[in-house]
C-alpha cells in the first residue's frame, strides 16, 4: 500500500486566484484533519506542497467504519466466520491485511506525538494491535479506545499497555486483563471504561485503586459472584452495570453522579448493604438505582443511613411498590435527601400484594417539582405512593405517568387525591 503524493503543479494557482488553504497555521490544519476520516486526512497531501506532510502531525488516529471504504468495511457475516490463531478471520484476510498495512504505514511515517488512538468496530489481528501499542508507547499516547466486534472478544491486553504512563482516557471492550506484578498504576488516568472485561475481582479493584486521579468510571461486568470494591477518592461519575454481583462496596466520597444497575440473587450478607454502598457518598447530585439494587439495599439488619444527601437533586429508582423492605429503603433515601427536585420511579415486575404498603410519613419535599411513575401493574400500591407524594410536595409542578392506565376506577381515585401544590398537574399518556 502506498500513500498518494502531490503533483508538481498542485500548489500553483492561476493569476488572480487567492490560495486560502495552503498557508494555514499548523494548529488549524490539525483541527481540520482530525475531523476527517483518517484515509481522507492522508489524501490532503494532494492539496498543495504545504499540505504534503500535514497529515504526519495529526495528533489523533481514529480507525473505524467511517475511515475505510465499503470494500474494507465490517460485513454482517463476520459473526459467523472462523478466527485463525493470529486473531484474523479466515474469510477476511484481504480486508484485514489492507487495514493493518494502512495503520502500519501511517505509524511509520507519522513523525509527531499521537494523543489519541482508536480502533472501533473494525477487525485487526491481535498481533497487529500489540505491535501498534509498542509504537504508541514512544509517542506519549493519552487516549486509547479499543472496541472490537463481538467475534474478537478475547484479546489479551499485552504487557506494553501497562507501561503507557501518559494515559488519561481508556476504553476497552471484551478484553482479557491481567495486571502484571510490576504495575504501578496510571497516575494521570481520569476516565476508564471497561465493557465485558475478563478480569479477576482483585485485579479490577487494584486497577481502579491504582488510578489516583480517576474521575469517570464505566463498568459493564458479568462475572458470577463478584465482590467488587471501588476505591477512588476523586471519582465524580460512576456507571456500574453488573448482572451477577455478590457484594459491592464504594469508597468514592467525591461522587456526583451514580448510575447503578445491578442484579443479584445472592443476598446472604448479614451487615447492612445500604450502609456499604451509599453511606460514603455525601456529594451525590444524581442517583439511579436499578436492577435488583433496591432489594439488595434492603437486605441486612436495621439498615440506617448516617449522612444527609444535601446535594442530591435527581433520584431514579426501580422498586417493588408493594414490598415493605424496599419501601423502607426508599423512605430513608427520601428522608436523607431534603433537596430533591426530581423523582422517577418504576416497578417493572408489577408484583401484586393483598395488603399494599402504606406510604404515610412526615417527610416534606420542599423543592420537588417533577415526578414520573413508570411501568407498574399494582394499582393499589401505586395509588398509595402517589397520594403520599402529592400530599408531601408543596412545590410540585408535574406528576407524569408514562404507563397507559385503562382502569377507570384507578383514574377516578387518582384525580381525587389531595394535592399540597396548587400548580401540580397529573399528566397521563395519550392513547
Amino acid at each position: 500500500m502506498t500513500f498518494c503524493c502531490p503533483q508538481e503543479n498542485c500548489g500553483k494557482r492561476s493569476t488572480g486566484e487567492i490560495d486560502r488553504i495552503s498557508n494555514l497555521p499548523i494548529e488549524i490544519k490539525d483541527n481540520i484533519l482530525i475531523r476527517l476520516p483518517v484515509k481522507e486526512a492522508v489524501r490532503t497531501c494532494c492539496l498543495s506542497s504545504n499540505w504534503r506532510l500535514a497529515w504526519t502531525s495529526i495528533p489523533e488516529l481514529v480507525y473505524d467504519n467511517h475511515s475505510i471504504s465499503t470494500s474494507d468495511g465490517y460485513p454482517e457475516y463476520l459473526n459467523e466466520c472462523t478466527i485463525t490463531s493470529d486473531g484474523c478471520p479466515e474469510d477476511l484476510n484481504e480486508c484485514t491485511t489492507k487495514m493493518v498495512e494502512f495503520v502500519d504505514k501511517f505509524l511509520s511515517m507519522h513523525d509527531c506525538s499521537i494523543r489519541k488512538f482508536a480502533i472501533v468496530h473494525v477487525n485487526p489481528c491481535f498481533g497487529a494491535l500489540n505491535r501498534w501499542l509498542k509504537v504508541l508507547s514512544r509517542r506519549g499516547i493519552e487516549e486509547i479506545q479499543i472496541r472490537l466486534p463481538p467475534i474478537y472478544y478475547g484479546w489479551e491486553v499485552p504487557p506494553t499497555f501497562w507501561n503507557l504512563h501518559c494515559l488519561r482516557e481508556v476504553e476497552l471492550v471484551g478484553c482479557i486483563i491481567a495486571l502484571p506484578q510490576a504495575f504501578k498504576g496510571f497516575k494521570l488516568l481520569k476516565s476508564l471504561i471497561l465493557t465485558w472485561p475478563d478480569i479477576s475481582e482483585g485485579d479490577l479493584s487494584n486497577l481502579i485503586a491504582s488510578c489516583p486521579l480517576l474521575e469517570n468510571l464505566n463498568l459493564l461486568v458479568r462475572k458470577y459472584g463478584m465482590h467488587l470494591r471501588i476505591d477512588a477518592p476523586m471519582l465524580k461519575q460512576l456507571r456500574l452495570t453488573c448482572s451477577r454481583f455478590k457484594h459491592v462496596c464504594l469508597r468514592t466520597p467525591s461522587l456526583v453522579k451514580a448510575i447503578l444497575n445491578l442484579r443479584t440473587n445472592l443476598l446472604n450478607h448479614r451487615e447492612s448493604s445500604l450502609i456499604h454502598l451509599l453511606d460514603c457518598l455525601p456529594k451525590l447530585e444524581m442517583l439511579y438505582v436499578g436492577g435488583d439494587l433496591t432489594e439488595y439495599l434492603a437486605y441486612g439488619h436495621n439498615p440506617k443511613l448516617s449522612i444527609k444527601f444535601y446535594h442530591l437533586k435527581s433520584l431514579h429508582i426501580v422498586m417493588n411498590f408493594a414490598c415493605q423492605r424496599q419501601a423502607a429503603v426508599v423512605r430513608q433515601l427520601f428522608h436523607h435527601a431534603p433537596n430533591l427536585q426530581e423523582i422517577i420511579v418504576s416497578d417493572p415486575d408489577g408484583a401484586y400484594s393483598y395488603k399494599p404498603e402504606e406510604w404515610t410519613q412526615y417527610t416534606v419535599f420542599e423543592h420537588l417539582k417533577y415526578v414520573k411513575i413508570k411501568n407498574f401493574n399494582n394499582h393499589k400500591s401505586v395509588l398509595s405512593f402517589v397520594a403520599f407524594l402529592l400530599a408531601s410536595t408543596p412545590c410540585l409542578e408535574e406528576l407524569h405517568f408514562n404507563h397507559e392506565v385503562e382502569d377507570p376506577e384507578f383514574l377516578q381515585q387518582l384525580l381525587q387525591l389531595k394535592r399540597a401544590s396548587k400548580k401540580a398537574k397529573i399528566l397521563l399518556p395519550r392513547n
